[in-house]
């Protein structure tokens, strides 16, 4: 850890009499790379085991069976998944780019999505607990940002009544052949909600960020850590002095002599869709216009979905 930009921060001293050094950590954080690794966050690594199980046990599942998951569907609360290479990442930012070497799965309570399959057995259960889990742990990082501010701890609950998260993980199997030219397992992007909860597994081609001056890093795996890392709603709400940090997810090397497949578990902590992302007060100067106007989290997630996946495609929700 001591060669990375990204710190490693125990959060758990902030509920036991230690917020303002867990704030102050998190807030360096922020303000530099807009990464952290968490240790000391409470959930249990059974959790994430099991989901891990199930979600892997759909991807190993003939295509013929995963294509019966489509990309949305009728059920509130059902099952979301984009097959290989649908989305390209990249285009989020403008640039022209493949699609990226990964399958998805995704859902949120909030979003419609297609009919949980009965197999595997445990998948459906798994991503509810897990979903739940996540929730109070992002629950718990959403008052250590606002300390961070030097807002009150509480100053964003009211905003997140009915919130729009949604839990993803995400299967970047063994390479069968060369990339095409700029096709990586995900492509340079930033992500567009609030935060972003990320367990990740120990293989080769991993996540890289891009640090203010321009270099990338990769983001260690820390066993039993989660990383976190900031949205363009945060950055917005600051009015770009915290970070919501350009990363990707790089394809591995050739012949390392171990397995190079890699699955991801994303929680996506966003906002309502109604919800107005503007200059937060402690970042509004007189006389001075803030760097964005006003736009609900609707409006800005339904523009980033359309980029990600074709502009045909509407987020439905």
């Amino acid at each position: 850890m001591a060669d990375s930009p990204v710190p490693l921060i125990d959060i758990a001293p902030f509920d036991a009499g230690g917020s303002d050094a867990v704030a102050a950590a998190v807030r360096a954080a922020c303000e530099t790379i807009g990464f952290f690794l968490i240790t000391g966050h409470g959930v249990p690594d059974e959790v994430i085991a099991r989901v891990r199980r199930s979600s892997r046990a759909f991807f190993d599942l003939p295509e013929k069976d995963r294509n019966r998951v489509a990309e949305t569907g009728p059920l509130k609360g059902g099952l979301m998944r984009f097959a290989w290479q649908q989305e390209a990442l990249a285009a989020t930012l403008g640039h022209e780019a493949p699609g990226d070497l990964k399958e998805v799965l995704d859902y949120g309570p909030g979003f419609y999505g297609d009919s949980w399959p009965a197999e595997p057995g445990d998948l459906e259960p798994s991503w509810h607990v897990c979903y739940g889990a996540m929730c109070g742990l992002a629950g718990t990082v959403r008052r250590i940002l606002a300390s961070a501010l030097g807002l009150d701890s509480g100053y964003f609950e009211n905003l997140f009544d009915g919130h729009l998260s949604s839990l993803r993980v995400i299967d970047y199997p063994e390479p069968t052949g060369p990339a095409r030219p700029g096709q990586l397992r995900a492509g340079v992007h930033t992500d567009y909600g609030v935060l972003t909860i990320l367990a990740t597994d120990d293989a080769p081609g991993g996540l890289e960020v891009r640090t203010r001056a321009g270099r990338w890093c990769a983001v260690p795996h820390v066993q039993g850590a989660f990383t976190v890392n900031l949205g363009d709603a945060m950055m917005r709400w600051t009015d770009d002095h915290w970070v919501s940090t350009p990363h990707r997810v790089v394809n591995p090397p050739a012949n390392t002599g171990r397995s190079t497949r890699r699955q991801s578990i994303a929680f996506f902590h966003n906002l309502p869709r109604d919800t107005v992302i503007e200059c937060l007060p402690p970042f509004r100067r007189q006389g001075t216009e803030p760097k964005y106007p006003p736009i609900t989290y609707g409006a800005y997630a339904e523009l980033r979905y359309r980029q990600a996946h074709g502009d045909g495609k509407r987020l439905n929700l």
